[in-house]
C-alpha cells in the first residue's frame, strides 16, 4: 500500500491538493474587460479521462492538467495522443519533488506553485502561455473561463458528503460531513457549463477519470481557488481558438495594461 493510500484509508490525506494560497502579483481575469459569456458552452465533448494514478497517488493537480491539455488538444489537433500517465507523474515528480521510491514524498501540490511550473517547465512538453485568478464563487467569471480558454481549473475543499457521489450538490448545511475540506483539497477542470440546465447539472467537471456535474452553488461553497489557463494548445495555426477567440489581440491588450 502506497504512502497515499495509508493516509487516504486512515482519514490523515487531503487527497491531491495541498491547502490554497495566494499572490497578489497574480494577473486577475476581473481586470481584463469580458464579454458576459454565452448561455452555455461545452468543451468536453470526445474526449477520454485518463486516471492518471489518481487511485495510488496524490497527483491531482497534474492529473488536472493533464486532462485540460487532452481537451484542448482534441479540438485543435486531433490526432495528437494525450499525456501519458508517466509523464503526468514525472510532472508530480518535477513540481513537487515527489521520488517514487520514497512514498512519503507523496503529498500533494500547491495549486499556484505548479502553474508556475506548468508555465516555465511544462507538462509533458506542454507549458502554459499564462494562468489568471478567478474570484472563488464568481459564477460569471469562471464562465468566462471556461468560454474563452477551453476550461477552468479549480480548486475545491470537498465534504465528506461528496465521496462517491456523480453529482456535486450542496446538502443542507455546511457543517459535519458536509463541511468544507472535511474530506480533504482537491483540483478538477470544469469545461462545460449549461445555465438552462437543472440546478444540480449546471457544470460539468472531470475527476478520477470521468466527468461528473457541479452545482453553482457548490462552486460556491467549495472552491477555495481558481484559475483561467491559457495554452498554446487552445490556439490553431492561425491564431485562434476554437471559438474564434483571438491570441494576438490579447496579447496586444495584456501589454497596455
Amino acid at each position: 500500500m502506497s504512502h497515499f493510500q495509508e493516509q487516504f484509508k486512515a482519514g490523515r490525506h487531503q487527497l491531491g491538493k495541498q491547502p490554497a494560497s495566494y499572490d497578489k502579483r497574480n494577473f486577475k481575469l476581473s481586470k481584463y474587460l469580458l464579454a458576459p459569456p454565452p448561455a452555455a458552452a461545452d468543451w468536453l465533448k470526445g474526449s477520454s479521462w485518463p486516471m492518471y494514478a489518481n487511485d495510488t497517488l496524490g497527483d491531482y493537480v497534474e492529473a488536472a492538467a493533464g486532462h485540460m491539455i487532452g481537451s484542448w488538444q482534441s479540438y485543435i489537433y486531433p490526432t495528437a495522443a494525450p499525456p501519458t500517465t508517466a509523464q503526468i507523474i514525472q510532472a508530480y515528480s518535477g513540481a513537487t519533488g515527489y521520488n517514487p521510491s520514497k512514498p512519503w514524498t507523496d503529498n500533494g501540490t500547491n495549486l499556484l506553485s505548479f502553474l508556475k511550473y506548468w508555465r516555465k517547465t511544462g507538462v509533458a512538453g506542454h507549458k502554459i502561455l499564462a494562468f489568471m485568478s478567478i474570484q472563488p464563487g464568481n459564477l460569471t467569471e469562471l464562465q468566462q473561463a471556461i468560454w474563452l480558454f477551453g476550461a477552468a481549473m479549480i480548486g475545491v475543499a470537498l465534504p465528506l458528503t461528496a465521496q462517491g457521489e456523480s453529482q456535486w450538490t450542496v446538502p443542507d448545511g455546511l457543517q459535519g460531513n458536509n463541511a468544507p475540506g472535511s474530506w480533504g483539497g482537491h483540483c478538477v477542470p470544469v469545461g462545460a457549463y449549461n445555465d438552462h440546465a437543472a440546478a444540480m447539472d449546471r457544470n460539468t467537471v472531470v475527476t478520477w477519470g470521468a466527468a461528473l456535474t457541479m452545482s453553482d452553488y457548490f462552486f460556491q461553497c467549495y472552491s477555495d481557488e481558481a484559475y483561467a489557463v491559457l495554452s498554446q494548445d487552445w490556439i490553431d495555426a492561425k491564431g485562434l481558438a476554437p471559438n474564434q477567440f483571438d491570441l494576438k489581440t490579447l496579447q496586444a491588450d495584456l501589454a497596455a495594461l
